[in-house]
């Protein structure tokens, strides 16, 4: 058999992540600002000689902010992420972990458009072979995020990848992703024409 491989979708420009950072570094820097006009003028110690917890808060807040920037600075640098080789089906759906599915975990890959947002959907076999990443809570971000939608067509499926955070077409992306899979791995379109 001639071909790649593996392959790996082009991700697109991550204008959400970056526009998530933007707010939050926004709202943090007008978090320390109110703080540090608040009690910048504090004194180190009180008149009882004590400590004053209070000139240190602005501080805090510095090292607060800093420490909450983390999930946004990790989600425009580790961005989701779909690869497929013979073997497995590797996906980040977030910016927490990249999650290797072997083929003979997964049940189905469906292409579906929900709440007029498209998604890569994946089911995974129920079973003893519990080779791979199991999905924990944290990759399983986006398809909570659809279970909250009206639609319940999302129903079921293990982890979600959305389609946005990708260049190309849909009908491409799930094409190349059919050259790798097995038979017994149902592949399904269900957007729109």
């Amino acid at each position: 058999m001639a071909g790649p491989e593996r392959i790996e979708w082009r991700r697109s420009f991550p204008s959400r992540a970056l526009v998530s950072l933007a707010w939050y570094v926004l709202s943090a820097a007008l978090a320390v600002g109110l703080v540090r006009g608040f009690f910048a003028d504090e004194p180190d110690v009180l008149p009882s000689g004590a400590n004053n917890p209070l000139a240190d808060l602005p501080m805090w807040t510095v090292a607060l902010a800093a420490v909450g920037a983390t999930p946004f600075v990790l989600a425009v640098v580790r961005r989701p992420r779909v690869g497929a080789n013979h073997f497995a089906l590797t996906l980040r759906p977030g910016w927490v972990r990249t999650l290797v599915l072997p083929w003979s975990r997964v049940a189905q890959v469906a292409l579906m458009d929900v709440g007029g947002e498209r998604y890569l959907l994946v089911r995974l076999r129920a079973g003893l072979d519990r080779t791979g990443t199991n999905p924990g809570w944290l990759d399983q971000n986006v398809v909570r995020e659809l279970s909250k939608t009206p639609s319940k067509r999302a129903r079921g499926f293990d982890v979600a990848v959305r389609l946005r955070d990708f260049t190309g077409t849909s009908d491409g992306r799930l094409a190349a992703l059919a050259a790798f899979a097995p038979d017994q791995v149902l592949i399904a379109n269900h957007l729109p024409l």
